[in-house]
Order: C-alpha cells, then sequence, then structure tokens
C-alpha cells in the first residue's frame, strides 16, 4: 500500500445521490417556471456546486440561479436525500483500509452539512477521520477542490502529500486533485468520465466499479 489517506469525493464516488438530486432538481426548475433540461444536462450537476451548474449548463443569470439554489436545498434536505444509496462494497473497502490503518477521509463540494447528514443516515460516520464538504453552494468561487482536500488532510492532521489520494468522478476531483499536490483515481462508475478524460487528468488508475479499487490497493492491479 503506498498511500497513508485515502481521500473519497462524495456524489458519485462514495455515494450514488443521482435519484434525488434529480428529483429535487425537477422541483426546483418547476417551482421558477422553467423548462426542465433534459436528463443528459442534468446528469452534468452531480458533483459540481449547483450555482456552477445552473450558471454554465444552462445559461441561467446569477440571481435565478441562487434562487434555485434555495428550491433546491429545501426539497433535498426534505426528500431527496433518502433516495442515496452506498455503493456496493464502498463500506466493506473502507473498513479493510482502515485495518491497515489508512486513514479515510471525505473531500467534496457538497454542503458539508448534508455530507454529514448522509453519513450519520447510514450510521458510518465513525469510518471517517474528517468529513469536510463546502461551506455553501452559493459562495462560488470562495471554495475550490483543492481548498477542501487540503482543509481534509489538515483536519487529520496530516502533513504529507506524496502519500495521499483522491477517489473522485468528475474534472473537480482531478484537476482538485493535481492543484493540492496529490494523486487522483477516476471513480468511472460515478460519472462515467471517458479513460482519455482520465488520462488528461493524470489518473493513476480508471475504477470501473468499487472492487477495482480495492484490487489497485490490496493487489496492485
Amino acid at each position: 500500500m503506498n498511500y497513508q489517506v485515502v481521500l473519497w469525493d462524495f456524489d458519485g464516488t462514495l455515494m450514488d445521490t443521482s435519484e434525488g438530486i434529480l428529483k429535487s432538481l425537477r422541483y426546483a426548475f418547476g417551482q421558477i417556471g422553467a423548462p426542465c433540461p433534459e436528463e443528459q444536462v442534468l446528469r452534468k450537476f452531480i458533483g459540481p456546486p449547483l450555482i456552477y451548474s445552473l450558471t454554465q449548463y444552462v445559461g441561467m443569470e446569477e440571481k435565478k440561479a441562487e434562487q434555485v439554489v434555495r428550491i433546491f436545498r429545501s426539497h433535498y434536505e426534505a426528500e431527496g436525500l433518502q433516495y442515496s444509496q452506498v455503493y456496493p462494497g464502498a463500506v466493506e473497502l473502507i473498513q479493510r483500509l482502515r485495518r491497515e490503518e489508512i486513514k479515510i477521509g471525505v473531500a467534496s463540494l457538497k454542503p458539508e452539512r448534508m455530507v454529514v447528514t448522509l453519513l450519520k443516515r447510514f450510521h458510518i460516520e465513525a469510518l471517517f477521520d474528517a468529513a469536510v464538504g463546502s461551506s455553501g453552494e452559493d459562495e462560488r468561487g470562495k471554495q475550490t477542490k483543492a481548498d477542501l482536500i487540503l482543509e481534509a488532510l489538515n483536519r487529520m492532521g496530516h502533513t504529507g502529500l506524496s502519500d495521499v489520494v483522491m477517489l473522485g468522478d468528475t474534472d473537480f476531483d482531478g484537476i482538485g486533485a493535481k492543484e493540492a499536490g496529490v494523486d487522483f483515481i477516476c471513480a468511472q462508475y460515478g460519472s462515467g468520465m471517458t479513460e482519455e478524460r482520465a488520462r488528461e487528468l493524470n489518473s493513476v488508475m480508471v475504477a470501473r466499479s468499487v472492487k477495482d479499487l480495492e484490487d489497485f490497493f490490496f493487489n496492485g492491479l
């Protein structure tokens, strides 16, 4: 094992939160009377800060995007969260890593209170040495993925970078890992990132399933 710290992105890497996110997005668009984008576009919203996705993927002006964020959050926290599922094998892999004295953390652009709420809902918060999320999706530009990675390491009291790997499924994860100075592994089972893009982001390997991650960490595959 070359790593002493394994950091997990949340949406699309540790948990499949897509169903709840999509339901709450459709609800929010409906509430403001705006046409809802096709599912192919909506799925791009899973992972990045919501206000970024609204302005970049559908060209929504910022004030209206902030309104959508507020509606989305309210609906997601009340209903959308219940549709989340931990990816099969993820808990068992984390438990195995912990038995090897590997530190485990979450570094997510998802608001931290939602990260903590979901970890508690599944009774797995004790498996993580740090769970870091954004302070709020309306604070665009104030926190980058690299900031969150470094904050997770800070909370763990871990000062090295060469023995840290970030698991994630989006460009934000790969770029954030590079900016923070840590390795990156593409969790392709989340967003379906292409292998070409994963290579461009210097992914150490491409995981098509959680089992691929386990094989990489423990069998050197």
